[in-house]
């Protein structure tokens, strides 16, 4: 049976057995229980806790409800075979139990029907569960580029030269296997395009290269996909190898983090893997938000992320998921993601994608590809495709692909490059509206004063005309969230909230997705 099959049982068998035990016992037995193996006879179950198979072996109903569950998803009487996978040594002094977790699962096993209580444990270690998933991974936007400053005046690039800060961090001299850590180093920082969108976590990135284990620590880089969040992960990761090649880095995904702690518990390697990632400096994980449900994992990342803090480790994790929108974390983690440093990616504007396009322009003629497109054709692309990065990289490569087909690249103007990308725009964007003209019509819409629309009521009668605003300039004219932010007298995360409300708003709601489709027609006439 594949482990993924193995995994799906077991998850079904636990939330059948949800259905009977009380709250307190099922969240000890979840996160503590990794199914082995099942065959016609039995299911094999490995045990976290020493504590917890004393239970289920101690307690007949607690075992009962398991055999039961077990029973009804598989369809067989099965054996339930228990496997303590950390047998306590007798030599290594056994830690008290925690009191309110002893007392939760005590008090939760006197409610069942034999009423038998349960006896305070002789040991409480950390626990663990297995998952299996496959996530989708996009690729960072990687562009080559020279070392030139001219296309984005005040660009925070590294000069050539420059004087290594005072070292943050004291590396230990623990040897530590860092063969798993995936920091490409074609990654860097002098061929990442910053703009106003991307500026505040690019000077983030910088501080935190110079200075790990300083005052961006915990560093949260937050967006949607395609803005580039990986490959500046990444560049932090190079930098910090450069300036402090003492210091171990190790980078990651989320995936890959699980795989290799799935990994350590199938082999029975769980020091070796605590102490690859509790003793590196650096921690760099890619799109943590996909461990939200990921139980197991998600433990042993909380013990390993306090561990490393408490020694003023740095950690660096990117997600296209703000910290207090993960509801499947637990509060005590988010809290912990907020309490560093969140830095929000933005869709690039104008400026940026025209630069970013010049830019690429420029990596092709590097290749000795005589490669020529006119400034209005450049300024044509840049304003058709705003929605990540990549979209606009996938529109160049469409149309420089083509026009070496037809031997056009020496003179690619306006009209060729209208018509060659014709079949991927849909409706050509203008930018005639502006944030003060929606400001405008959605209090003629809504019928309530813009003054009330702006100001600070809470009511639901100025609050949700207020939000499907500030979606509006976001999503009809793309203006950024600092720009919409001033025009409202709000913090940007106020308008990134909004406009993420109102978006899941439109796929649950059809009343909400009407009115805005209504708005946008009617705004369109405006041009």
């Amino acid at each position: 049976m594949q482990a993924t099959d193995l995994n799906d049982i077991w998850e079904h068998i636990l939330q059948v057995a949800k259905q009977t035990l009380p709250p307190a016992i099922y969240s000890s037995l979840s996160t503590s229980l990794i199914p082995m193996s099942i065959d016609n006879n039995s299911i094999h179950i490995g045990v976290m806790q020493s504590f917890i198979k004393n239970v289920i072996e101690s307690q007949q109903t607690v075992s009962k409800m398991l055999t039961d569950a077990i029973q009804q998803v598989t369809g067989k009487q099965l054996n339930m075979v228990l496997l303590d996978l950390f047998p306590p040594k007798e030599e290594i002094p056994v830690e008290p139990p925690q009191v309110a977790d002893t007392f939760s699962v005590s008090t939760a096993l006197s409610t069942l029907k034999n009423g038998t209580e349960l006896t305070k444990p002789t040991k409480q270690e950390v626990p663990y569960q297995e998952e299996f998933y496959t996530p989708v991974y996009d690729e960072p936007v990687y562009i080559q580029r020279k070392e030139t400053y001219e296309l984005i005046p005040d660009e925070p690039m590294f000069p050539m030269e420059q004087t290594k800060a005072a070292q943050t961090l004291q590396s230990t001299d623990i040897p530590i296997d860092l063969s798993s850590s995936q920091l490409n180093r074609g990654y860097r920082f002098d061929n990442y395009i910053t703009g106003n969108a991307n500026r505040i976590p690019f000077g983030a990135a910088q501080n935190v290269s110079e200075h790990p284990g300083g005052d961006y620590n915990p560093l949260f880089i937050y967006g949607p996909s395609g803005l580039g969040k990986t490959h500046l992960m990444h560049a932090i990761g190079n930098a910090i190898v450069e300036r402090y090649p003492n210091l171990k880095v190790m980078c990651t995904t989320s995936e890959k983090f699980m795989n290799l702690f799935i990994e350590s518990i199938r082999k029975r390697q769980g020091e070796l893997f605590r102490n690859t990632f509790r003793n590196i400096d650096v921690l760099l994980i890619d799109d943590i938000q996909f461990l939200e449900n990921k139980e197991g994992t998600k433990t042993e990342f909380f013990n390993t992320f306090n561990e490393l803090l408490d020694n003023n480790k740095q950690i660096v994790l990117t997600s296209d998921t703000m910290p207090n929108d993960m509801d499947q974390f637990e509060e005590r983690l988010r809290s912990r993601f907020q309490a560093g440093y969140v830095a929000t990616m933005e869709n690039p504007d104008l400026e940026t994608r025209i630069a970013i396009l010049k830019a690429l322009v420029e990596k092709e003629n590097n290749k000795n590809r005589n490669l020529v497109i006119d400034n209005d054709a450049i300024n044509y692309v840049a304003l058709q495709f705003d929605e990540n990065i990549r979209v606009l990289q996938g529109a160049f490569n469409k149309l420089i692909g083509t026009a070496s087909l037809e031997q056009r690249t020496s003179s690619i103007d306006l009209e060729y490059t209208k018509k060659t990308l014709s079949d991927i725009i849909t409706t050509e964007r203008v930018t005639l509206i502006d944030i003060e003209s929606i400001q405008d019509f959605i209090s003629t819409y809504f019928n309530i004063k813009k003054q009330d629309l702006l100001g600070k009521k809470r009511k639901a009668q100025f609050a949700f005309p207020r939000q499907i605003a500030m979606y509006l300039c976001r999503d009809v004219i793309n203006e950024s969230y600092p720009q919409i932010a001033a025009a409202f007298s709000r913090d940007h995360t106020t308008i990134l909230h909004a406009y993420d409300k109102i978006s899941k708003e439109i796929d649950k709601n059809p009343e909400t997705k009407q009115i805005i489709l209504d708005i946008k027609a009617k705004l369109s006439s405006l041009n």
